[in-house]
């Protein structure tokens, strides 16, 4: 059987996910909750803030497709989120605390 990754939609807390996340980019990540720097791919938790990292979201997919096989064979706990969608959502959020 050939496994292939597709986009599913599925609601999520978006205050779980803001924490928990690490966005890699092209070198290194970064973790969501603290914007600490620097954090080598695989790692399950922050260096800096001792957050465990639920999700993963990169910021370009089609640079990453063999290291999201490699994170998916390590450890398939770890959901992979949309850079976009993430973005989006924590500018609504931060739209609707701006204007409590």
């Amino acid at each position: 059987m050939d496994k292939k990754f597709i986009r599913v939609y599925q609601k999520f807390d978006f205050a779980d996910i803001r924490e928990h996340t690490m966005i890699y980019g092209d070198l290194s990540a970064s973790c969501s909750h603290c914007n600490a720097l620097d954090i080598k791919f695989g790692v399950p938790i922050c260096p800096e803030c001792r957050t465990d990292f639920k999700y993963i979201a990169f910021r370009n997919v089609k640079h990453h497709l063999p290291k999201m096989d490699k994170m998916y064979a390590e450890n398939t706990k770890v959901i992979l989120i949309d850079f976009e969608d993430y973005q989006r959502a924590l500018a609504e959020i931060k739209a609707e605390e701006f204007w409590k």
